[in-house]
């Protein structure tokens, strides 16, 4: 269901103490469906059913007509399907039944709705009307033409399934399915569009070889249970057979993936184990205990030992006798264990088996193959084999001539389709579909995979034949590989709940057992089952999962879902059968490369990961479930309605730490009165300088709104008030003569190589993303194939893996860039990366992999992201930028001495500066630098043009932006480079922050690609601003006194604690510590923290904390006066607004004026007025 999301939500918004009656009401209930429910209910809910849940009617006349697509497709260029559905329709028409002469048309896609609409609305003409609805038209269309369809103006409606459900038309005769529903219950909501009220109706539904398989089996059931067994063609019950085959050979390679040896004693018969306690459209009949539910276990309490273990021993007890079992062993046990199954069968068949006569054509091409045109009583290989020379349809009729525990031995075995031929077999899991394909295709040659499904319908698998690295055959044999992957984090940690009550006591997370859980996304997609079966058939597991800590750790996941299958040999059981492929491209040559140098998995960067997520679940879970039981009341109740939970976060609370320590900064500033000097002089050219004046370090005044700039003066500013004034008076209608002039040369050297934290604050600070947003579009310029792995530290190239001059050639026809990436191949520096930057041993620096233009990256977002890396990348390889400062000194007349300053920067190599063009404004060279110092004298007079003095006050300091908390996080080691936009996003999200502009406005959600509101201003800056909800969570930290002292509980706030948890985590990894060991350290101290909070939390703190809410609006406007956003400054804009043609009624407002900000931006504020004639 796509609105799950949504119905968890509603149900987490119940508090645990309040009763509520779930009721769930459906024409339809399949097990499906079922297992959902269970979710939102007790494990002994009841089930009501009255009558067979979504079963069909008799009264509905079945007919299921075969389509061959390919042979219409191929013929003449047709398509059969339309064919079919007009002449369905026609023949309805030409003797409808009373009262019934409506048709309506089912198709699953929105163009096959238009396609079906067009061809009705071309063969009938004007004799019959006919109209289209599906999503994309209108809400008023769809209800306009569903009236008119109603009310017999409208004789055929096609449409999806829009109209599936909820449609009560009395007067429908036929309903024609031209695609085949996706499911059974969409099959049975369909057909139930006719046949109402009492009335009987007709249902044709067109199925195809590729379509039908997916609703087959359900549909013989369907069938089978309305007692309309005669509406069953023997091709569809074949189809039926082959699914049904397919699924048990599907569980067969799950249990073999599992490391479960199926009992032949009790054969197939084990799996179908009935509770007799629920009725049988009950799914709880069937399924295993302790699989659904609130009280569904999903746990994988072994993780350890399958994860991390050398040598797994395996209780033989448990599984069998064989402690390496296979599919291929369970395949060939299948026979027997399908003899055992048929009593079990036969046994609860509730009417013998009735095969139905053969077709003509089947007959005939029984005739041609074995020489008779009779069937047998056995099935023949052999004539099954050669069927689909006549059509797919007599192979499917052939197999529903037989019951299926007569057929399914043959189709099993023929579905095995193993092509391995004795050869070595290799499972590779990447962690994510399209970098499985990307494997594939790298590592397949010139034939490309063969694409096959697997468990999992959304995690492909890709075949193909490959030669053996040396470390797993030094003699380079053949292999047969399969790719696939997952979707992240296959397991995730949690509390292990079995056999435990709820507990009320918060301290209690900080002890209880806690355990791996299959993530839910990994539950719905069967990631788990789809990697066990394929492990089941595989000799070695090759893992390319991403090759960071996080990537390290998914690997491990997968190596304790699949090692039961895969196990790792020892010393006297040969070599490894796990591996380890290192990549940091998706590219063919470093695929290649990773293929045949695989390496062993790393268990230390594991367990440090789990040590990190261990850590953070139970300090997190213990300290913001006390919180939110003290406060989140008075939270809802005085800031927002919304406010589900107060939480702590071991990185989230020192993030919000930083944008706390700024607000207080801005409150406690003390403004101060200066006056500024504005002097302006023009030379022979009319060129204008700005002087600056040079004030003493007494009488200067400090630059206090940047806090990186702090210490320096501002410019042409001063305390003294006489001394401004006596200056602006001896500077009127005067001029300056200049004294001196010296020149220095200066030499700006490239950057160091890209990494993630560098690509964060590049993107929030001159692309306007946030953190989270930046690292989703470079994940998925990675997944294309444009950049290299996204998450590094590393900002230095690797000397002799790096090939610096092949990336260059990919880009040197660029049409933005290519010139200067030309001039660097020329060159002999290409050749030989730098050596600048640090090493951290992970993945090297983020650089371009191939040449784009806008259109291919497909602008916005990814384009400028994009860009930016290309150009750091060419501009990290090119040369110094050099350029002079020539600096003169002037003074006015009857002076002492130098008083003003003029520098100019004159360009002498532009270096990097080429491709990276920002760098020029940051020195300030602007295009006439070079003739402006050029033509400087000394003792040259220049005229001053203007001479003014400003009376301004110092500022507060700007609240901190996005670019520079990242930088804060990544100095005190606050997150990973993983992790740092999550945190970010979550201080963000749970209402702690407000991101603002730099007015003080809240920024405005991202609009849409290509949609623009000309009247809404430019937003700058991304500043984060703390809500009262931050301010006050601070404030029961006591986060403003003295931490000085380690064992202070201020310090569960400030960033030190987890910079040396991090420090810890660090030499798990480098396995100079056990996680165990720095686990027990780390949680005893904030046990500790943890009961000196619980006790401070009195009911006059936590009264104080409710004291300090406010709503958000009120307290931005109180932020806003203190002084340390930008002001708005309301100009009149002259400019007339554009004409328009306008009718006597429709007259245009007039526009009064228009507000700009400082910074060039532009903000609406119009004036409504009445405009006569």
């Amino acid at each position: 269901m796509g609105f799950e999301p949504q119905l968890a939500r509603i149900a987490r918004s119940f508090s645990r103490t309040s009763s509520k009656q779930s009721v769930l009401c459906s024409a339809t209930f399949p097990a499906g469906v079922q297992r959902l429910a269970a979710d939102f209910l007790d494990t002994n809910y009841y089930f009501v059913s009255a009558g067979k849940v979504g079963s069909t009617h008799a009264s509905i006349g079945q007919r299921f007509e075969w389509v061959d697509v390919h042979r219409g497709n191929e013929r003449n260029g047709k398509n059969p399907k339309v064919d079919a559905v007009v002449r369905n329709a026609q023949r309805f028409w030409s003797n409808p039944t009373k009262n019934q002469s409506s048709v309506i048309v089912f198709t699953n896609t929105k163009d096959g709705a238009e396609l079906y609409g067009r061809a009705l609305s071309n063969k009938l003409g004007n004799k019959k009307r006919v109209r289209v609805i599906h999503g994309d038209k209108a809400q008023s269309e769809r209800n306009r033409s569903i009236e008119d369809f109603k009310d017999g103006k409208v004789d055929c409606l096609v449409a999806t399934d829009v109209a599936a459900r909820g449609l009560d038309v009395h007067h429908i005769g036929l309903v024609i399915q031209a695609d085949t529903p996706r499911n059974v219950d969409t099959h049975t909501h369909r057909i139930g569009r006719t046949g109402r009220a009492g009335r009987s109706g007709q249902a044709v539904t067109l199925l195809d070889q590729k379509s039908g398989f997916g609703i087959a089996s359900g549909l013989v059931d369907l069938l089978t249970d309305a007692g309309l067994n005669d509406d069953i063609p023997s091709w569809l019950q074949g189809m039926a057979h082959i699914a049904n085959a397919r699924s048990l050979e599907e569980e067969m390679k799950i249990q073999a993936g599992s490391g479960i040896q199926s009992d032949s004693s009790s054969g197939l018969a084990a799996s179908s184990v009935t509770n007799e306690e629920f009725s049988e459209q009950d799914f709880r009949r069937t399924a295993a205990k302790d699989s659904y539910g609130k009280g569904k276990d999903t746990s994988h309490r072994n993780f350890d030992d399958l994860a991390y273990s050398d040598n797994l021993i395996i209780d033989e007890a448990e599984i069998g006798e064989s402690t390496t079992p296979s599919i291929d062993g369970s395949l060939a046990n299948l026979l027997d264990e399908v003899e055992t199954f048929e009593t079990e069968v036969e046994s609860v068949q509730t009417s013998p088996f009735e095969r139905k006569e053969c077709s003509q054509a089947l007959q005939s091409a029984l005739l041609q193959i074995s020489g008779s045109a009779s069937v047998d009583d056995v099935p023949d290989k052999s004539i099954m084999n050669s069927l689909p020379r006549f059509g797919q349809k007599l192979r499917f009729e052939y197999l529903g001539l037989y019951p299926f525990h007569v057929i399914s031995p043959l189709l099993m075995t023929s579905q095995s389709n193993d092509s391995s031929d004795g050869k070595v077999k290799l499972l590779m899991v990447a962690e994510k579909p399209s970098i499985a394909k990307s494997i594939a295709d790298a590592l397949s040659g010139r034939r490309g995979p063969f694409q096959r499904r697997g468990v999992s319908r959304a995690l492909p698998v890709y075949e193909f034949t490959a030669t053996l690295p040396k470390r797993i055959d030094g003699d380079g044999g053949k292999c047969l590989v399969r790719v696939t992957s997952v979707v992240g984090h296959v397991l995730s940690l949690g509390f292990d709940e079995q056999n435990s009550k709820e507990r009320n006591d918060p301290r209690d997370y900080f002890r209880l057992p806690v355990t791996k859980k299959e993530e839910s996304t990994t539950s719905k997609l069967r990631v788990v089952d789809h990697l066990k079966a394929l492990a089941g058939d595989s000799d070695h597991l090759v893992l390319w999962l991403d090759c960071d800590p996080e990537g390290e750790n998914i690997a491990h996941e997968v190596m304790a879902v699949t090692r039961m299958a895969i196990q790792t040999g020892s010393s006297t059981d040969g070599p490894d059968r796990i591996h380890r492929a290192k990549f940091s491209a998706i590219t063919p040559k470093a695929i290649q490369d990773a293929f045949h140098t695989l390496v062993e998995p790393d268990p230390d960067l594991s367990r440090s990961v789990d040590a990190r997520q261990e850590l953070d679940l139970r300090i997190g879970v213990a300290l913001t479930r006390l919180l939110t039981w003290r406060c989140v009341g008075l939270a809802r109740k005085r800031f927002s309605p919304s406010t589900r939970v107060i939480s702590y976060g071991p990185c989230q609370t020192p993030a919000l730490s930083f944008c706390f320590d700024r607000l207080r900064e801005i409150e406690q500033f003390e403004s101060t009165a200066y006056w500024k000097v504005n002097i302006e002089v023009t030379d022979g050219s009319k060129n204008k300088f700005p002087l600056k004046w040079q004030v003493s370090e007494d009488d200067g005044v400090r630059d206090t709104r940047s806090k990186y700039g702090a210490g320096e003066n501002i410019e042409s500013a001063t305390i003294r008030q006489n001394l401004a004034k006596s200056l602006g008076e001896r500077a009127k209608d005067s001029y300056v003569t200049v004294k001196a002039l010296s020149s220095s040369s200066e030499t700006i050297k490239p950057p160091v190589g890209l990494n993630t934290v560098a690509l964060l604050e590049a993107g929030s600070k001159a692309m306007g993303m946030s953190p989270k947003q930046v690292m989703n579009v470079a994940e998925k310029l990675y997944s294309s194939g444009l950049i290299s792995y996204p998450r590094t530290e590393t900002t230095r190239y690797d000397p002799n893996g790096f090939d610096a001059r092949a990336m260059l050639r990919e880009h040197s026809n660029h049409p933005d860039w290519g010139r200067s990436a030309t001039y660097l191949l020329r060159g002999r520096k290409s050749s030989q990366p730098p050596l600048r930057g640090q090493d951290k041993g992970d993945h090297p620096p983020i650089t371009p992999l191939k040449s784009a233009t806008r259109d291919e990256v497909g602008g916005g977002a990814a384009w400028r992201l994009y860009e930016f890396i290309v150009r750091h990348f060419i501009g990290s390889l090119h040369n110094e930028l050099l350029f002079t400062l020539t600096t003169a000194s002037m003074e006015l007349p009857n002076s002492s001495a130098a008083e003003f300053e003029l520098q100019l920067v004159t360009v002498d190599s532009l270096g990097f500066a080429d491709v990276c063009r920002w760098v020029l404004r940051d020195i300030g060279a602007t295009s006439g630098d070079k003739n402006n110092a050029a033509a400087l004298q000394e003792g040259q007079r220049l005229q001053i043009s203007k001479a003014t003095i400003e009376k301004k006050s110092t500022r507060p300091p700007c609240f901190l932006q996005e670019h520079e908390l990242i930088r804060l996080m990544d100095s005190n080691r606050i997150g990973t480079d993983a992790s740092m936009a999550v945190h970010v996003s979550n201080i963000v999200d749970r209402g702690y922050v407000m991101l603002c502009d730099e007015t003080g406005e809240p920024l405005r959600p991202p609009r849409p690609p290509g949609k623009r509101n000309k009247n809404l201003p430019r937003q700058i800056g991304r500043y984060m601003v703390p809500t009262p909800l931050g301010s006050s969570l601070l404030d029961l930290f006591d986060h403003e006194a003295t931490a000085n002292d380690y064992d202070s509980p201020a310090k569960l706030s400030h960033p030190s604690i987890r910079r040396q948890m991090e420090e810890e985590v660090k030499q798990i990894a480098l396995g100079r510590i056990e996680k165990d060991f720095c686990i027990e350290k780390n949680l005893d101290w904030f046990e500790e923290r943890y009961d000196e909070l619980e006790g401070s939390l009195t009911r006059d703190r936590v009264g104080q904390f409710g004291s300090t809410l406010r709503s958000p609006r009120d307290y931005l406007r109180y932020l806003q006066s203190l002084g340390s956003f930008e002001p708005r400054v309301t100009v009149t804009n002259k400019q007339q607004p554009r004409k328009r043609s306008v009718t006597n009624k429709q007259q245009p407002k007039k526009r009064a004026s228009t507000t700009r900000h400082k910074g060039g931006q532009q903000h609406k504020e119009r004036r409504r007025t009445r405009v006569t004639q």
